[in-house]
């Protein structure tokens, strides 16, 4: 479970409630994986909406980090184009396999790992510029 704390505070208001907006939907995909298998329409709300969420976060961030000259910025765009290269493979899984559990449980630790990973290193590389 991912707990938000000040050491992913990026100095953007906005971009961080963002960000705690995502830890709880990762979180709430593992509460899911917790009990009994979830149906699929209860995935199928979560997975959309992951999708179209960091996308508009990702476009969001991205623009903060321009406006802010931020010298991140590029890696950024980077990092959020390989995560959602990922994200797209594992949606095409899914659209296959269906919401099978060890599926599911992969994608959460993925994007835990990786927005854990991904804030710590790269966003919060936003607080030293001027936003």
């Amino acid at each position: 479970m991912l707990t938000w704390s000040e050491q992913f505070a990026t100095g953007n208001a906005l971009v961080d409630t963002q960000h705690r907006m995502l830890i709880d939907k990762i979180n709430r995909l593992e509460t899911l994986l917790a009990g009994p298998p979830p149906s699929k329409a209860v995935c199928d709300e979560l997975l959309n909406f992951l999708g179209s969420y960091v996308t508009t976060h990702f476009r969001f961030e991205e623009g903060c980090m321009e406006k802010a000259r931020c010298p991140m910025h590029e890696k950024n765009k980077q990092a959020h184009a390989a995560f959602l290269d990922v994200f797209a493979k594992f949606k095409g899984r899914y659209v296959l396999e269906g919401p099978k559990p060890e599926l599911l449980r992969n994608l959460q630790t993925v994007a835990a790992d990786w927005i854990r990973s991904h804030i710590l290193s790269v966003d919060i590389q936003l607080k030293a510029c001027k936003t």
